[in-house]
């Protein structure tokens, strides 16, 4: 039986127990909560929804009306009026007067979709009227089809039905909160330290990558949702199989379910997130054979295999994943091969090809392009995500301590495991925005692309959080959490000031600055940081080079004192002890998360 073989023993905390049932929904409410208290002020000052929003909802229209995905006569008889400000609204003083500088937080903004039946309203309604449909190029069926995936307008199309754009974006504040409620736990399963966790929950939750999207009628967030949770399983399950627990295989049938919905929906999203559905397949297949590897490569004698009978759901673990029985993995591949025969079936029936469009986007740069755009990701005034949050630095540091040997041979092959599996599903996608030649995102807030794969730097952000302990990264921690928060809460002030284009002109936030606080009226912020979409005007149209190189400098810099100078007393992350002589990791023993 499977307790004739030990796995190693870890350091165990007394004080920590596994997740307590409630403590998820508590998270869970927590920013849902939140994200309800601000939802007031983004639906009246965002309003009408533009960038692609827009497009989102005529498409849950078309499905909710017609029955089709048709949207020609949607467009002819504008049915965007259906969640247009009405003429009431607009008829408010300085309605849609946002202005360029200093961006007034007034209600409304002038863009494309407005009623124009309105009496004696002294705006520009008829030229703003029509909405300019987003077509599809390449479809071989007759109609008006849009561009953007149709799986976001599916999810949302009840919501819509029951309370208009304001019960939809109810609702992906609800996913949103879920994807908190992930990171909570993979900051727990990575530590077993509830304040780790409370503290990478608050700080992703609440910063700039995913608050503002939580309210935003894009993609982004239930990418996000979807991808973390089946990484967040996939991981537990490839631990107990390093660890050679079959029977503590954290995913049962219904859950197994839910992994393969996950993988296979996340396409329909998007066509780009076809490449997080394969790699995190991948990480099905393969994660727990690379862990065992990886295991008996950092120790120091062979690991014993577990010796039991052999059931039909072990022999099939020599072709699939071990511990994974034969209704958990009917369970996982009914989602995945119905939805991707869908997808398959949805592309050869509209465009006749199973292959995604390719017609409809920019399209990508020569492959040396790739830097430019990752560093813009990162650094970019108007879209860097460590420009509006520095504290992610902390995550690229635990990254460094996951690849680090640890004292316990195991720990570091299950730490590096973790990270290896991070990069093989990301990074992919990361490679293919970044050669995107409009890798920004155009219209809309910071790190818009980044968003699908920020709750998985929850793991390394949580190693950063445990193990960095000395006063310089204490000190790093409160003044860049006060950054994070600081742009949060004047986003959620005045939202206007968190949409970009691609101008000359500096960064709408750093405008607003200048405009709003006295002391920094002259500052001229946008010369001190770097610019990757344009070169801007103050700095006389010329790139600068300067305030890029001093900024990648300064980060990495800063990520190597903090490893080497903020570390403190390191421990290994507990245990939980389910019965005598049997120890495994937090994260294995929550069989309701």
């Amino acid at each position: 039986m499977i307790g004739q073989t030990e796995p190693p023993d870890f350091y165990v905390a007394p004080e920590e127990t596994p997740v307590r049932w409630w403590e998820p929904l508590l998270a869970w409410v927590i920013v849902w909560l939140v994200l309800l208290a601000l939802l007031p002020n983004i639906l009246d000052k965002l309003d009408p929804v533009t960038g692609d929003e827009p497009f989102y909802l005529v498409t849950a229209i078309s499905l909710l009306h017609d029955h089709d995905l048709d949207e020609a006569n949607n467009y002819a008889n504008k049915d965007y009026w259906e969640f247009a400000p009405s003429c009431q609204e607009m008829n408010r003083p300085h309605w849609g007067d946002v202005g360029e500088v200093p961006i007034n937080n007034v209600p409304g903004i002038l863009a494309p979709g407005l009623r124009n039946d309105c009496v004696g309203l002294p705006l520009p309604l008829d030229a703003l009227s029509t909405l300019p449909p987003h077509t599809s190029q390449g479809t071989i069926r007759p109609g008006q089809y849009t561009k953007h995936g149709i799986g976001l307008s599916v999810l949302i199309a009840p919501a819509f039905a029951l309370g208009n754009r304001p019960l939809v974006v109810v609702f992906l504040a609800a996913l949103a909160a879920l994807v908190a409620v992930n990171v909570w736990l993979l900051a727990f399963e990575t530590t077993g330290r509830r304040f780790v966790a409370w503290l990478s929950y608050a700080l992703m939750a609440f910063s700039v990558h995913l608050l503002p999207f939580s309210f935003l009628i894009f993609p982004a967030t239930p990418a996000a949702l979807l991808a973390v949770y089946a990484w967040r399983r996939l991981r537990l399950s490839a631990r107990a199989q390093q660890l050679n627990l079959p029977y503590y295989q954290p995913n049962g049938p219904f859950r197994t379910l839910v992994i393969g919905a996950c993988i296979g929906f996340l396409p329909w999203l998007h066509s780009v997130y076809l490449s997080l559905s394969l790699f995190l397949f991948l990480y099905w297949a393969l994660g727990g054979r690379i862990g065992r590897w990886l295991g008996q490569l950092f120790s120091r004698q062979p690991r014993p295999q577990t010796e039991f009978k052999q059931t039909l759901g072990e022999r099939l673990g020599k072709i699939f994943p071990a511990g994974w029985s034969p209704l958990a993995l009917a369970f996982f591949f009914m989602p995945v091969i119905i939805l991707g025969a869908l997808f398959v079936s949805y592309y050869i029936y509209y465009y006749g090809t199973p292959m995604p469009n390719t017609q409809d986007h920019a399209g990508f740069a020569p492959l040396i392009e790739i830097p430019t755009g990752l560093l813009g990701l990162l650094f970019d005034q108007k879209y860097g995500m460590l420009i509006y949050g520095p504290f992610y630095l902390l995550a690229f540091c635990g990254l460094w301590l996951m690849f680090r040997r640890q004292k316990d041979a195991v720990e570091t092959a299950a730490n590096r495991s973790d990270l290896a599996w991070m990069v093989v599903v990301a990074g992919p996608y990361l490679l293919i925005m970044g050669d995107y030649k409009q890798w920004w995102g155009e219209w809309g807030p910071p790190a818009r692309y980044l968003v699908p794969v920020v709750p998985l730097l929850a793991v390394p952000l949580a190693h950063a959080l445990f193990q960095l302990k000395g006063w310089l990264a204490k000190i790093f921690l409160v003044v860049t959490t006060a950054w994070s928060l600081a742009f949060s809460a004047i986003f959620m002030y005045n939202p206007h000031v968190m949409y970009n284009w691609q101008t000359n002109n500096p960064a709408t936030s750093l405008r607003w600055l200048e405009a709003n606080v006295p002391f920094l009226k002259d500052a001229s912020l946008g010369k001190y940081f770097p610019s990757y979409v344009t070169h801007l005007t103050i700095n006389g149209g010329q790139p600068n080079v300067l305030a890029a190189m001093l900024w990648l400098g300064g980060a990495l810099s800063l990520i190597v004192l903090l490893v080497f100078f903020g570390e403190g007393k390191t421990m290994q992350p507990p245990t939980y002890s389910p019965q005598p002589g049997i120890r495994v990791p937090l994260g294995l023993t929550n069989p309701h998360h």
